[in-house]
């Protein structure tokens, strides 16, 4: 990675980390109104209304939002039973093919996801309760996918320019 590409990966590195804060508010969120919703009802007889909507859409929005962090600190699961037995240039390249290959694949499916976004818009459907509507969701979850795979494009350009080793943020368990 040259230095002058090197500020604009920290500030995504940086937009990658509050998205994870969010995906933790999110999550925090929605312990607390669970929580209040079993104290509601169990205590008072009387349990909050949309609390299962927020939950629904709280946990699909919560791995969206983690997951560009998440790629960028290479979390996601690896199977080197083979590939650590390769030529540390057939790593490299290997790791670049499999990045690109994530990207396009969170392309493809941001893509579709948009699209089914735009139809449910289209028909104004929205949750039972709330009245959120559908689509937004959608496409909330299609533009972090777009972030996804924007941290797997900067993972995949770093993997070509490592020399033999792994970098600091390439760890396997």
């Amino acid at each position: 990675m040259t230095h002058a590409v090197r500020p604009i990966v920290n500030l995504l590195d940086h937009f990658f980390t509050l998205l994870a804060w969010v995906s933790g508010l999110l999550a925090a969120g929605v312990m607390f109104a669970t929580f209040a919703n079993v104290v509601m009802r169990y205590v008072f007889r009387d349990p909050i209304g949309g609390v299962f909507e927020i939950t629904e859409v709280g946990m699909g929005l919560i791995v969206f939002f983690a997951l560009p962090k998440m790629i960028r600190m290479r979390g996601n699961i690896r199977v080197t039973v083979v590939f650590d037995r390769f030529p540390s240039v057939v790593q490299r390249y290997a790791t670049f093919a499999t990045e690109l290959l994530g990207a396009g694949i969170c392309c493809f499916i941001a893509w579709r996801m948009w699209l089914y976004g735009e139809r449910i818009l289209l028909y104004r459907e929205v949750t039972m309760e709330l009245r959120i509507p559908k689509g937004l969701i959608a496409q909330s979850m299609s533009l972090l996918l777009v972030a996804a795979a924007v941290a797997f494009v900067i993972c995949a350009l770093e993997a070509l320019g490592r020399s033999g080793h792994s970098g600091p943020r390439d760890s396997t368990a």
